[in-house]
């Protein structure tokens, strides 16, 4: 082992922790006794209206952000990824219509879709739209995340899937 790697070693933090504690931060944030860290604010500033969408550097953006986001402003949002960058997209309350520059990044594979949230079920259930989005971009799966637990079911386009 080389003194860089083990250097690396010495400074990084794992940190293993419940469920409980994001269910926990979800509904201090859904209440409003909470607020969003400084990492998911600086997201919702780039993206505070819905329909809109940015660009981040590849892996900023984790799928419990998208619980966190979505507790705060009861809004659905998404994360898709590209070859070198994030996307963050903010739907509305119940859907994220994708149109134009997206649809065209999706439909020809620039563009994967990892997840979106949904904002009032403690355990996710993928939508049939959820499912006929998958199969119209032919995207093999994608994950839902619940902002009320923070809990996370992957889903495919088969709707009879036993999950």
């Amino acid at each position: 082992m080389n003194a860089g790697t083990e250097e690396k070693k010495q400074s990084m933090d794992i940190t293993l922790s419940s469920t409980r504690s994001m269910q926990t931060s979800l509904q201090a944030i859904r209440s409003g006794k909470a607020g969003l860290d400084g990492h998911r604010q600086s997201m919702l500033n780039r993206v505070p209206e819905i329909g809109d969408w940015a660009s981040f550097k590849y892996e900023f953006i984790m799928l419990k952000d998208l619980a966190y986001l979505t507790a705060k402003t009861g809004d659905e949002f998404a994360l898709l990824l590209g070859k070198k960058e994030d996307i963050l997209f903010h739907g509305d309350s119940r859907n994220c219509v994708f149109d134009g520059t997206l649809v065209d990044m999706l439909m020809t594979h620039k563009l994967y879709i990892v997840g979106h949230s949904h904002s009032g079920e403690p355990i996710p259930r993928p939508s049939g739209n959820d499912r006929e989005a998958l199969e119209v971009i032919g995207q093999e799966k994608s994950t839902v995340i619940s902002a009320m637990s923070g809990m996370c079911i992957d889903f495919s386009a088969d709707s009879f899937e036993i999950w």
